[in-house]
C-alpha cells in the first residue's frame, strides 16, 4: 500500500470538503514510478479548478509517499463518462443520459434507454427506450442490472423521451441539482 491510512482519511476529508465524493484511491506499483490516482465525483459534475485545487491539496502528502528512493506520481482525476454506473449516486447523476444495460441472469429489460427518476428508497430507476416507432417507459431495479455505462451522445436528447424522464402526477422527482423540472 503506498499511501497510509492516515493520509487516506485526509483525502477523504479534503474531497468531502469541496462537496465532492471519493469514488476511488488507485495505486499502481508495477512500473519504476509508483502512481496514485484519486478518482472524484460530484453532483454538479467536477471542473478543472476542483481538481487542480485538490491535486494542490494532496502534492505534500504525496512527496512523503515512497521515501527518498521512490518516484510516486499522484494523479486527480474524475470518473469519466465511460465509467460504469455502480451506486444510486452514478444513476441520479445520469439522469437525461442515454445507457447501455446488461441485466443479470434471469433479468429482462431494455437493453438501451435513457435513465429517469431515480427512487433511492425502492432501488428503482426509470428507463425510457425505444421499442419500433414508440417509446416505452419501464421501471427497472439496480439489482437487476449487472452493467450500464454512459453511451456518449453528439445530438440532443429527443424531447418526448425527456419529457418521459418522470411520471407525469410527480414531476421533477429525481431532478438533479440545478436542472429544470
Amino acid at each position: 500500500m503506498i499511501v497510509p491510512e492516515p493520509d487516506r482519511a485526509h483525502i477523504r476529508k479534503a474531497v468531502s470538503d469541496r462537496g465532492l465524493d471519493l469514488e476511488d484511491i488507485r495505486e499502481n506499483t508495477r512500473s519504476s514510478t509508483w502512481q496514485v490516482t484519486v478518482v472524484v465525483d460530484g453532483d454538479s459534475g467536477v471542473s478543472l479548478d476542483d481538481l487542480a485545487e485538490l491535486s494542490v491539496d494532496l502534492d505534500p502528502l504525496a512527496e512523503q509517499w515512497g521515501g527518498s528512493v521512490q518516484p510516486v506520481t499522484l494523479e486527480v482525476t474524475s470518473r469519466g463518462v465511460d465509467a460504469p454506473l455502480e451506486q444510486p449516486r452514478h444513476w441520479r447523476r445520469a439522469r437525461g443520459r442515454q445507457v447501455d444495460l446488461v441485466y443479470v441472469d434471469g433479468a429482462e429489460g431494455p437493453s438501451r434507454g435513457r435513465v429517469g427518476d431515480l427512487d433511492e428508497a425502492t432501488g428503482v430507476v426509470r428507463i425510457v427506450s425505444r421499442a419500433g416507432r414508440g417509446t416505452t417507459v419501464e421501471s427497472v431495479a439496480l439489482e437487476q442490472v449487472a452493467r450500464a455505462v454512459i453511451r456518449v451522445e453528439f445530438r440532443p436528447a429527443p424531447q418526448e423521451e425527456l419529457d418521459l424522464l418522470s411520471e407525469p402526477e410527480n414531476p421533477g422527482r429525481g431532478v438533479r441539482e440545478g436542472e429544470n423540472r
